[in-house]
């Protein structure tokens, strides 16, 4: 766990750095804004990214207690080892939708500069977002947390649908098709 805590602290450290950069970009846009609906778009993302700052700041020092071995043990026995646990499942999220917020930045600033900076902050982002995911789905399950990602859809049963079929005893396989969902991302590749 001391390995994955060092590379959470890395990827939220340089993520925090990233946010704080992207509020800079945003900050003119906003205060030059053209007309109220400009203004309004930009700001609920400035206040988005906001409120992931303060979650990382209470985040970041949390890392570091059990970094220097003052978290005590990592165990589901242990309030804080949960809060730990608490804090990076919702810093996962944060990530998702950093990227999404970034993904929507591209679309709208055109000029290099910035489509150069967007773009190498997304790709890190997005990297980190998809090793957080991978590192956590194997926390979760190693300490049996009961933490879930809601993103997995299930079917009426409550099965995981990344099986793709569904097998009653007395009817044969059949596909099961999955509730479509949109994130920016899924409409890039498109």
């Amino acid at each position: 766990m001391k390995e994955e805590l060092s590379e959470f602290y890395n990827i939220f450290t340089g993520t925090k750095k990233d946010i704080e950069s992207f509020m800079a970009m945003l900050d003119p846009v906003i205060n030059n804004a053209e007309d109220d609906h400009e203004r309004l778009y930009y700001h609920h993302i400035y206040e988005e990214e906001e409120q992931r700052l303060s979650r990382l700041a209470e985040l970041i020092p949390l890392i570091e207690t059990f970094q220097a071995g003052k978290g005590g043990d990592f165990s589901p026995s242990n309030n804080t080892f949960n809060r730990l646990l608490q804090e990076l499942n919702l810093e996962k999220f944060g990530l998702h939708n950093f990227v999404e917020h970034l993904d929507l930045a591209l679309f709208q600033f055109k000029d290099a500069e910035r489509q150069a900076k967007l773009s190498e902050m997304r790709g890190a982002n997005h990297t980190s977002y998809q090793f957080v995911k991978e590192k956590l789905a194997g926390i979760n399950e190693r300490f049996d947390t009961g933490y879930s990602d809601p993103h997995v859809h299930h079917d009426e049963h409550g099965d995981h649908l990344d099986h793709h079929v569904h097998a009653g005893p007395t009817q044969p396989a059949k596909p099961i098709r999955a509730k479509r969902s949109f994130t920016v991302g899924s409409l890039i590749s498109k």
